[in-house]
C-alpha cells in the first residue's frame, strides 16, 4: 500500500495544501521554517493523531484555526506506474484516513468515510517509522526510548496480542503503585494486582523477545550491508568498527528463569519501602554493547547514526516479511549523515519496496539515483506553499 494523495489544512504554517500522484520516493525540499518538516508531520498525525515532534497538538495547529484535518488517499503501485490507482477492485485496494484535531483536543478519525469509535482502532493502519535527529536518542537516551522501539514493532506483529496485553499490565501496575505510595499495607491488599502483572508480564516479554531475535538477526545483515556500501567513500576501514552485541533485558532479575510472579513475592518489601514497583517489563531494555561499554559511550557520532539507520531498517523488514508494508519519514539525513552513508541507507529502502517521504534543505542534497527503479516525485516549499518540481 502507498499513500497516493495528501490532503493538509491548518497544519502548522501549511493552511490549505495537497500532494497529489505521490510515488514510492518523495522528495521534499525547502528552507527551515518553510514547512517542509510539517508535511511529514502531517503523514505521522494520519497514522498516529499526532506529531512526532510534539504531542501538544495546540501547538501543531495553525496560530488562527480552531483545528486541523489530515487526509490520505491510499492503494497500490504498480512497478513503473506515475500516475493513477492501479485496482481492479477499488474496495479492496484503495481506502482513504481523515484525522481531526481541535484546540479543544477533541479528536475526530474516519476510515474509509466511517467515523471510527475511539483512536485505538487506528493503529496499525499505517505503520510509520521515523529517522530524524531525535531518533538518535535510540543509542544515547534513556531505556524508555528504546522500549518504545521495540514495542513499536512488537506492536505490529499479528498476533502477539501486545495491543491488548499493555494496557492490562500498566493499568494494574498503576493500581498497585498507587497502592505501594500509602505504605504500611499488607500482601494480600496487593495480591489482585500482582496476579495481574504476573499474567501479563511472562506473554509481554514473550512477545518482546521474539520480535528482539528476529530483530537481531536482521539488524546484523543489514548493519553489514550499510558498512559495505559506505567505507569506500568514508575512507573508514570497516575494521575500525568493533564488534557489538545486542542485548534484550525483560526488566527484572534473572528473567530468563524466574517467573515474574514469583520475582513479585520475593521483591514486596523492598517495593513497600520504596513505594512503587521497582523491577518488571516496564523496566525492559534493548541494548547495543561495544564489549562491556554502551555502544553510544563508545562509537564516533557517524558511527552511531548508521546504527540507528540499520535498526530502523531491520525493523521494517522484520515487519515487511510478515506482509506489513511501512512507511519512512526521513526528516534531513543530508545534514545527519555523509553522502556515502545516506547512499547506503536509501539503497536498503530501494530493497525494502517501502514508501519513502525524505527532506532536505536543497535538491542537491536528495539524489535521484538514490531511487534505483522506484518511481520519484520531487516537491518544493516556501513559506507554507508546496509546489510539484519538474
Amino acid at each position: 500500500m502507498r499513500i497516493r494523495k495528501l490532503n493538509i489544512h491548518n497544519f502548522r504554517n501549511l493552511k490549505s495544501t495537497s500532494l497529489l500522484d505521490l510515488s514510492d520516493f518523495n522528495f521534499i525540499h525547502g528552507l527551515n521554517g518553510s514547512g517542509k518538516t510539517s508535511i511529514l508531520e502531517s503523514v505521522h498525525t494520519l497514522a498516529l493523531t499526532r506529531s512526532f515532534r510534539s504531542r501538544k497538538m495546540q501547538t501543531v495547529i495553525s496560530f488562527d484555526q480552531d483545528a486541523l484535518t489530515v487526509r490520505g488517499e491510499l492503494g497500490t503501485i504498480k512497478h513503473g506506474d506515475t500516475g493513477g490507482l492501479s485496482c481492479a477492485n477499488s474496495a479492496e485496494n484503495v481506502s482513504s484516513i481523515g484525522v481531526r484535531r481541535s484546540r479543544r483536543d477533541l479528536v475526530l478519525v474516519k476510515v474509509n468515510g466511517e467515523k471510527l469509535g475511539s483512536v485505538g482502532q487506528l493503529a496499525g493502519v499505517l505503520p510509520v517509522q521515523v529517522i530524524n535527529p531525535a531518533s538518535f536518542e535510540l543509542l544515547e537516551g534513556s531505556p524508555g526510548v528504546r522500549r518504545q522501539f521495540l514495542d513499536w514493532g512488537v506492536f505490529h506483529v499479528k498476533h502477539s496480542g501486545f495491543f491488548e496485553l499493555w494496557p492490562r499490565y500498566r493499568k494494574a501496575l498503576q493500581q498497585r503503585n498507587s497502592l505501594l505510595r500509602r505504605g504500611n499495607i499488607g500482601a494480600s491488599v496487593l495480591a489482585p494486582w500482582d496476579a495481574e502483572l504476573a499474567s501479563t508480564a511472562g506473554l509481554i516479554t514473550a512477545a518482546r523477545r521474539q520480535h528482539f531475535e528476529e530483530l537481531a538477526t536482521a539488524f546484523d545483515g543489514v548493519y553489514r550491508k550499510l558498512l559495505l556500501n559506505s567505507v569506500s567513500s568514508t575512507g573508514e576501514a570497516a575494521g575500525a568498527v568493533p564488534a557489538l552485541s545486542f542485548e534484550f533485558y525483560g526488566g527484572w532479575k534473572d528473567f530468563d528463569t524466574v517467573a515474574y510472579g514469583e520475582f513479585l513475592q520475593s521483591e514486596q518489601e523492598q517495593d513497600i519501602r520504596a513505594g512503587f514497583t521497582r523491577h518488571g517489563p516496564h523496566r525492559a531494555d534493548v541494548d547495543l554493547k561495544c564489549g562491556r561499554l554502551r555502544a553510544g559511550e563508545v562509537l564516533s557520532r557517524g558511527q552511531i547514526k548508521t546504527i540507528v539507520c540499520a535498526l530502523k531498517l531491520a525493523q521494517s523488514k522484520v515487519l515487511l516479511a510478515q506482509g506489513i508494508p511501512t512507511v519512512f519519514l526521513i526528516d534531513d539525513l543530508a545534514a545527519e549523515l555523509d553522502e556515502a552513508r545516506c547512499r547506503a541507507v536509501f539503497s536498503e529502502l530501494v530493497d525494502l519496496d517501502v514508501q519513502v517521504f525524505a527532506t532536505a534543505l536543497k535538491a542537491s542534497d536528495l539524489h535521484n539515483d538514490w531511487c534505483g527503479s522506484k518511481t520519484l516525485k520531487r516537491f518544493h516549499v516556501e513559506h507554507g506553499f508546496v509546489s510539484t518540481v519538474m
